[in-house]
């Protein structure tokens, strides 16, 4: 096994893909020299230098290439500075990559990978923080998938651009660097197919589905409470397309409860098809409503202050304890942000008021 953090994770899975491929491409944004915007990748331009492709502000144009290489048998990565700047070629994704399968009868595949970084962590401001997952869901024959841990980043991305369907892969921005996992050393232990959903915490009281921030936020939301006596269920479900319901549905069977927490905002957000599903499937298995952990319908702010905006720790405590029918301890009401960002946030809006 290798211990590496989650950049390095991802860099050996597309290095080594490029080893083993000739086929596969790296092009973006300052991918070469430079080593890419999101997290550095200097190893594929000093080991691939014609394939490593340096690309102008064009997202559309850059992108559309892509698209066309993917038709004719490459399998590039695209990787995007920030997810927000994805609306300028959405015409390519939308109806170059999303729809050839089916409009030529299922002959012309698209191998592609579109690679970004989303939620705040770049203090940006409004431009660059934006969760796109939720007017990306809407576009048949794309994939979407939402890695957190190294482990993940490792396997799904070999499974990629190995798969011959687009896929739009979002990484976490506060996690890109932080976190640290063992990675195997083998081939053959490396592949992480899509569609699997991964228990990371086993518990009776409340299920969880929660990635990427939240995720981190809801673990240690579950280390909190299980000192109050109350056992939680996270589920990661890697990829929301495809998305394991079936792993979500059994465990509700079990809790009888469901708070679902993402970064992106609650109006629209991939949680309202989560909860819809649950709801179709199995709204006997569940004794109290279903409950969402969003952002708020507004813009990031730039700056510190971005972190007011988006939910936590507290947010998910609050969520869990709400389904639960239990009332917030007097430590938790008045608990101050970590490392003194800002006081608890009294005065952000609320959903139905953004």
């Amino acid at each position: 096994m290798r211990h590496v953090s989650y950049a390095q994770a991802l860099e050996a899975a597309v290095f080594e893909e490029m080893q083993r491929d000739s086929k596969v491409y790296y092009m973006g944004e300052d991918v070469g020299v430079f080593g890419g915007a999101i997290s550095k990748m200097y190893s594929l331009f000093q080991t691939f230098p014609e394939r490593v492709m340096d690309m102008p502000l064009d997202e559309k144009g850059f992108t559309g290439i892509a698209v066309g290489m993917a038709w004719m048998g490459l399998r590039p990565i695209v990787e995007f500075m920030y997810p927000d700047f994805l609306v300028l070629a959405m015409n390519e994704v939308a109806h170059g990559a999303c729809k050839e399968y089916w409009l030529s009868n299922q002959k012309v595949p698209v191998p592609m990978v579109i690679r970004s970084a989303q939620g705040i962590g770049s203090q940006c401001g409004a431009h660059h923080s934006e969760c796109i997952e939720g007017w990306m869901m809407n576009y048949p024959g794309l994939k979407i998938a939402v890695p957190t841990f190294p482990e993940d980043a490792y396997g799904m991305m070999k499974y990629a651009i190995r798969d011959n369907d687009p896929v739009l892969w979002l990484d976490c921005r506060t996690t890109i660097y932080t976190e640290e996992a063992d990675i195997p050393e083998k081939e053959k232990d490396a592949l992480i197919p899509f569609g699997k959903a991964r228990v990371r915490r086993e518990g009776t009281d409340v299920t969880i589905v929660a990635w990427h921030k939240l995720l981190k936020d809801a673990l240690a939301a579950a280390a909190d409470l299980e000192k109050q006596g109350i056992s939680c269920e996270i589920i990661d479900p890697r990829t929301l397309i495809p998305f394991d319901i079936e792993t979500v549905l059994a465990s509700v069977r079990k809790t009888g409860h469901l708070v679902i927490a993402h970064e992106a905002n609650v109006r629209g957000g991939f949680g309202a098809e989560i909860a819809a599903q649950v709801t179709e499937r199995e709204a006997g298995a569940l004794k109290a409503p279903i409950v969402r952990v969003g952002t708020p319908n507004t813009y990031i702010p730039v700056g510190m202050v971005e972190w007011q905006i988006v939910p936590d720790k507290m947010d998910v405590i609050r969520a869990i304890k709400k389904t639960l029918g239990r009332d917030l301890l007097e430590e938790e009401k008045g608990q101050v942000e970590v490392d003194g960002v800002a006081e608890l946030k009294k005065s952000r809006p609320k959903n139905d008021e953004a």
